[in-house]
């Protein structure tokens, strides 16, 4: 995955976050004076947002992008297969809205609380420009829920639970109350959720996508997989339209000060997990005034470093899990580890010649297969025995529950993909550059070394490739000028490798890097108290651990 951006090697991220929620915590400290209790409005009230005096406006960055440090990943021609002059057809199906006209007709609007979710929740939703630089143009919503939380007095605190493309709505809600005194705040960013989202094409177009083979062993499959990547943008550009050109994280990041200020904290302090990191680095990048604590769990790579393969630390798990078993009386697979590896192995590769039938009509292929392994290899050893369970039906020629495993990884219910499955690729395609179509085949079989049983059989994606918007300027991420950013990494996790965690932490200036000696995706909200107390006296205090601490 050399020179492109280090976000698109999340490509195959795209664990149902919902199902591991409780690895996916988040919080922000507002700004309000902590000495008096804050008064957040009751249901059916509004706030009334005024204007800052004297200092920038919401949304608008310290310093314009284009004067900001670029990386160069030395491409000869960037992004040279994109369908970037693709019509698209008929008419979109996403509502734009009436834009408000000014910046400070946006600084200044209402916000209105409404019951929601719970006796606890309140909900609204805001107006961003779809195009920050054209307030005057179109403008899309943003969902927001927030769950006041004891006396208020450590003020908002925002939750963002990665992907990209997952909303973080009900990430407030399963979150609220774990540090005391924070009202939470999810919001689901633009192009998720109950925010004005991406669509894509129909549950028969997308079933015929999931259903490609991953893994292509010949340059048939290989063209089959490389048309329907080509039919998926295209399809998401009918469905979008203009939305899928203004959905980087910089535009997230712009979306997320005004909601900063909308709500009524003088700074953004943040915990955000996986793809949430990359969120905290850019705004710390552009909005350092108004930086308070950040806190980054289960780093992406941010630097122009040659990356980590993400599957190394897929495979990384499976070892973890296959050592486990070979020793577990828990454990029906085996008491050999090498033959365990073998057995999994084996099943795969007979997939890619003869899924398994599963009820309904449905096919347990090898590249579901390897997804739904994955889903369970961003836990810890909690999630062993029923992995242990579902492997061995599946070595049996019993293939539903690997197959139930992948339908919550991709979101599939009945009849209907769910929004991150589009928004995800919609997302993380404009954060990135690529080399073309022919360099991503030849970087996924570089991976093989790296992850001899999961990288061959998860396969590849030629999403960005042949996607049907540009990039955004590919920033160098150092938050010069902010204060204190705490990067938490774990040494065992699959999908962000720690060698991520580190690298941040050296690349943001004033990064103080938490280490987690353990396993699975994000270490903030398990049940290690080192970690808890480290993280508690940063967010309550302002105090970063010593850098470099190990729990």
């Amino acid at each position: 995955m050399s020179r492109r951006v280090k976000l698109t090697q999340m490509i195959l991220t795209m664990i149902a976050i919902a199902l591991v929620g409780t690895l996916f915590l988040g919080g922000m400290v507002g700004g309000r004076n902590r000495d008096q209790p804050a008064s957040p409005t009751r249901p059916g009230e509004v706030t009334p947002s005024a204007v800052p005096e004297g200092e920038r406006m919401p949304g608008i960055p310290v310093k314009p992008i284009a004067e900001h440090e670029v990386m160069d990943f030395d491409i000869a021609t960037p992004n040279a297969d994109r369908q970037l002059d693709y019509e698209p057809q008929g008419e979109p199906s996403v509502d734009f809205l009436d834009g408000l006209g000014e910046y400070e007709e946006y600084a200044t609007q209402v916000v209105e609380w409404e019951d929601c979710a719970s006796d606890r929740a309140q909900c609204a939703t805001v107006l961003v420009p779809l195009d920050w630089e054209d307030p005057a143009g179109d403008a899309i919503e943003i969902a927001v829920t927030r769950v006041p939380g004891g006396d208020s007095s450590r003020g908002p605190l925002f939750v963002n639970p990665g992907g990209p493309g997952f909303g973080g709505q009900s990430m407030a809600l399963s979150l609220a109350g774990h540090w005391q005194n924070f009202d939470t705040y999810g919001w689901d960013p633009r192009g998720t959720g109950e925010s004005t989202h991406v669509v894509c094409g129909t549950f028969e177009e997308t079933e015929e996508m999931i259903l490609l083979d991953g893994s292509p062993d010949d340059a048939a499959e290989d063209e089959a997989l490389r048309q329907g990547s080509i039919d998926f943008a295209q399809q998401c550009r009918d469905g979008s339209g203009k939305l899928l050109d203004h959905l980087t994280t910089i535009d997230v990041v712009r979306d997320l000060d005004l909601l900063r200020h909308l709500v009524g904290a003088d700074e953004l302090n943040y915990v955000g997990v996986s793809y949430g990191t990359y969120v905290g680095a850019m705004y710390a990048q552009l909005f350092p005034d108004t930086t308070g604590r950040l806190v980054l769990d289960a780093a992406v790579e941010i630097t122009d470093r040659e990356p980590t393969p993400q599957v190394a630390g897929f495979e990384l798990a499976l070892n973890n899990f296959i050592d486990w078993c070979a020793g577990s009386d828990l454990c029906d697979l085996g008491d050999d580890a090498t033959e365990i590896r073998a057995d999994v192995d084996d099943m795969l590769t007979r997939l890619d010649e003869r899924p398994i039938e599963v009820g309904g009509g449905r096919q347990l292929t090898q590249t579901l297969a390897a997804l739904g392994i994955a889903v369970f290899l961003y836990e810890d050893d909690a999630a062993y025995r029923t992995l242990a369970q579902y492997l061995g039906e599946a070595i049996a020629g019993d293939g539903e529950g690997l197959l139930m495993a992948a339908d919550l990884y991709n979101g599939r219910a009945p009849n209907r993909y769910d929004t991150p499955l589009y928004a995800f690729p919609a997302m993380g395609c404009v954060d990135g550059v690529d080399e073309g179509a022919d360099a991503a085949a030849d970087m996924w079989r570089e991976t093989f070394g790296d992850a001899p049983v999961m990288a061959p059989h998860m396969g590849m994606s030629y999403a960005c490739e042949f996607w049907t918007a540009d990039s955004a300027p590919q920033l160098k991420l150092t938050g010069e000028g902010a204060p204190p950013i705490l990067v938490v990494g774990t040494t065992g996790d699959s999908a962000t490798p720690y060698e991520q965690a580190v690298s941040m932490a050296e690349q943001l200036e004033s990064g103080t890097l938490l280490t987690l000696e353990g396993a699975g995706h994000g270490a903030v909200s398990g049940d290690n108290q080192c970690i808890a107390d480290a993280v508690d006296k940063f967010l309550y205090e302002g105090t970063p651990p010593a850098d470099g601490k190990r729990c």
